[in-house]
């Protein structure tokens, strides 16, 4: 009988060598094309349209000049000089706006680049309009009804488009950011592994520092019984631009708010409070005795600490490790706060739905504690902080208040609107905050000032100028006077808006029909913003009163005065309607 054939009779499969790998990972996709970051595509022309002062945004009937100064003053002749002593704002297509800051100078002046790009969603965001008045939108029988929605930008892209265009703007962000800068790209599952492997091909993998989970919302109503569970994270992918540096990095606490009852079952008490014991490791006897001088050692089982000077050793009576006590500071009615180390699962800071009072009515706005804490950790104060992203303008109102440098730009007018008006409202950076530092160094801002600039220009390309009121004159209409008050002592001038039409807003009443439309008996709840030049120079438009209402229910005051110059002057009104329609009155007088 024929034996089976043993293991040892077969014959051993044919090998071939593996080589090692070379080259790493790439995405592809048709059209692929990389971008020359050394020769980075001419920008479009951009021109400076308007100049800000952020202490404009008080109201005062006496002379602004004296308390608004920089107003009216020269135009900056190039960007350069512009970024000297302002910020800077751009109404343009981002990789417009990051060619043009390459090609003047800011190549490797970035500290911090924060993105919060389209995530290729499949959708259009709109905001919701309401009038203005006490109630926040129309009356009609004592309810509040808005006038709809207004779109503000489109996430809707064919094939891969979506890759192509960010592809190229990574490119030239890479070159904007010094060697100890970083970038933070904000986005959520639909496309975080396919953004990921371009930012390690643009920046690469050695580049890579994190990536951070924060749970932007809490899932209620339908969403808690979403199939696969729900979505209610989003990711910051965070990448240097060169890890050798080493990067910027200024590591924060997290405080946690406990009650006394949570504080009781986690800590330990005493006379002085809740406290935790870490282990006193290489503490010198002498650096043990001045802790057991301030009660802050523990002895366990209930016994006491031992002080032995003839033997130099500090120990627990009962037995045990003695402990160093680390107390919990006390907060506001009988709270408890813990600080702890922040790793990269951000689940304490909230999302916008539990920060209704940051909120500007401009979809998929972050809110300003997750852009704290992000400049906190990346820049120091005096550093450039750019968003070419910028939608709301959480990142630039956050660097404002935290005494940074900052770039912003956007697409969309209704972005650049909501944001002047943002940036109206922060307050300057105060001493107190540290804001006096001033940056020097191979990131070539060593011209920065000592504080951030409470000055900022807009620049627009020629198709999106953002002060072109052209063809708007025909679609609203204002009664407005201005007049020099030679009677007064010192004569003044006074503006008095006495009517505003808006046919736009107009025409989205009348689609309400007319059972629900709304009966608006103030012009003023049709305006969003009044804005005044006292001194135009029919180039670049220089408020120097800003009167926008932080809160829908506020009305502007329509009522402006201020002291008369010597000689004739020009003013300019520019007026804004709820749906972001402008008029632009000018008068010389």
């Amino acid at each position: 009988m024929a034996r089976k054939p043993s293991s040892a009779d077969r014959a051993a499969p044919a090998t071939r060598p593996v080589r090692a790998a070379t080259g790493r990972p790439a995405l592809t996709w048709a059209g692929k094309r990389p971008l020359d970051p050394v020769a980075p595509p001419l920008a479009r022309p951009l021109r400076l349209v308007e100049t800000h002062d952020l202490r404009a945004h008080q109201l005062r009937a006496h002379d602004w000049r004296a308390h608004m100064p920089g107003v009216a003053r020269a135009l900056p002749a190039t960007l350069q000089d512009a970024g000297r002593e302002a910020n800077l704002l751009f109404h343009a297509d981002n990789k417009d706006m990051l060619a043009c800051l390459l090609a003047n100078g800011f190549g490797g002046r970035i500290k911090l680049i924060y993105i919060d790009p389209p995530f290729d969603s499949a959708a259009n965001y709109a905001r919701k309009v309401t009038l203005r008045g006490a109630t926040g939108g129309p009356v009609l029988f004592g309810n509040a009804r808005p006038l709809g929605e207004q779109l503000q930008y489109t996430d809707i892209w064919a094939g891969e488009d979506y890759l192509q265009f960010m592809y190229e703007r990574l490119f030239l962000m890479r070159e904007l950011l010094s060697e100890d800068g970083s970038l933070w790209l904000h986005c959520d599952h639909r496309r975080v592994h396919y953004l990921r492997m371009l930012l390690e091909e643009v920046f690469g993998a050695d580049n890579y520092l994190n990536t951070i989970s924060w749970r932007s919302q809490v899932a209620r109503g339908a969403k808690v019984n979403a199939f696969y569970f729900p979505f209610s994270t989003h990711y910051l992918e965070v990448f240097a631009r060169n890890k050798a540096a080493p990067t910027t990095w200024n590591p924060v606490k997290k405080e946690i708010v406990l009650t006394e009852a949570e504080a009781a079952a986690e800590y330990m008490r005493d006379e002085r409070g809740f406290f935790r014991t870490s282990d006193p490791g290489t503490y010198s006897f002498e650096r043990l005795k001045a802790l057991h001088a301030e009660g802050r050692l523990y002895a366990p089982y209930g016994g006491e600490v031992v002080v032995d000077e003839a033997s130099r050793r500090v120990f627990a009576s009962k037995g045990g490790n003695i402990g160093v006590k680390y107390y919990l500071k006390q907060g506001r009615r009988g709270r408890y706060i813990v600080e702890r180390a922040v790793d990269n699962l951000w689940d304490d800071i909230p999302g916008l739905g539990t920060t209704p009072g940051e909120d500007c009515g401009y979809p998929t706005q972050k809110t300003e504690a997750l852009l704290r804490r992000i400049i906190s950790v990346s820049s120091n104060p005096g550093d450039w902080v750019l968003d070419c992203f910028a939608g709301s303008g959480t990142t630039l109102a956050v660097a404002q208040q935290m005494g940074r440098r900052w770039i912003g730009g956007d697409i969309n007018r209704g972005a650049i609107q909501t944001m002047v008006k943002r940036l109206h409202a922060v307050k300057p950076p105060s001493a107190s905050r540290g804001s006096g530092r001033r940056q020097a160094g191979a990131n070539g801002a060593g011209d920065l000032p000592a504080v951030a600039s409470h000055r900022f220009v807009v620049y627009a390309d020629s198709a999106g100028c953002a002060n072109d009121c052209n063809g708007l004159a025909q679609r609203a209409r204002a009664r407005v006077t201005v007049r020099r008050d030679h009677g007064a002592t010192p004569p003044i001038i006074r503006v008095v808006v006495e009517a505003f039409v808006s046919p736009a807003v107009m025409e989205r009443v009348r689609q309400a029909g007319p059972e629900t439309a709304p009966r608006i008996d103030d012009w003023r709840a049709v305006v969003d913003s009044i804005m005044i030049d006292p001194s135009y120079d029919g180039v670049a438009f220089q408020p120097a009163l800003v009167d926008a209402p932080r809160k829908r229910s506020g009305l502007v005051q329509g009522r402006y005065q201020w002291p008369a110059g010597p000689g004739a002057t020009t003013v300019a009104v520019r007026m804004t309607d709820v749906l972001g329609e402008e008029l632009l009155i000018v008068a010389s007088v």
